[in-house]
């Protein structure tokens, strides 16, 4: 019954990424080692999100329903044209993504430094990057893509020493 749970959970998830249940499989039939831990948290948090639904059946089976929202957020990104939306009134705060990839990993660590340059991120350090709008979605699905989700770190800060600059740099 478990195992059915997870397959329908993998199938949901497959539509919000393509990438995961392959890996998810893979790592399972490669001597079984299925990550349980990391894919509940990664349900939790598409259900704090409310792109899915998750329901406990009469059964024992747990049903995973994609909500219309995360239908429109698959739809949404397309990682070629992925842009951020700059708002009327900027709302003051400033979103830092920090990022520590180990070098194994270097082809999607220079992938993501020229996504964030390439969708006006500032380098204030070698792995730390600054915008001054709203951008979790989109930091959330590029690193996904990229495989490098537990590698960073996506901050929302109020007061930053030397925003001057930056003020000037974004024009705000």
């Amino acid at each position: 019954m478990k195992y059915l749970a997870t397959g329908g959970a993998v199938a949901i998830l497959s539509l919000a990424n393509p990438i995961v249940p392959h890996y998810l499989i893979k790592a399972y039939l490669r001597k079984r080692r299925f990550q349980k831990a990391r894919f509940l948290a990664d349900l939790k948090r598409l259900q704090k999100r409310e792109l899915i639904d998750c329901r406990e059946l009469a059964d024992g089976q747990t049903k995973i329903i994609l909500k219309s929202a995360g239908k429109r957020f698959i739809l949404q990104y397309d990682i070629d044209n992925i842009k951020i939306s700059r708002p009327k009134n900027w709302d003051g705060k400033w979103r830092l993504v920090i990022f520590d990839i180990p070098d194994e990993k270097r082809a999607a660590r220079n992938a993501l430094v020229s996504k964030l340059k390439e969708l006006g991120f500032y380098m204030l350090q070698k792995s730390v990057y600054i915008h001054p709008f709203p951008c979790d979605n989109e930091i959330e699905f590029i690193s996904s893509v990229f495989k490098i989700r537990d590698n960073v770190l996506a901050l929302v800060i109020e007061d930053l020493e030397g925003s001057k600059k930056l003020l000037h740099l974004f024009n705000l």
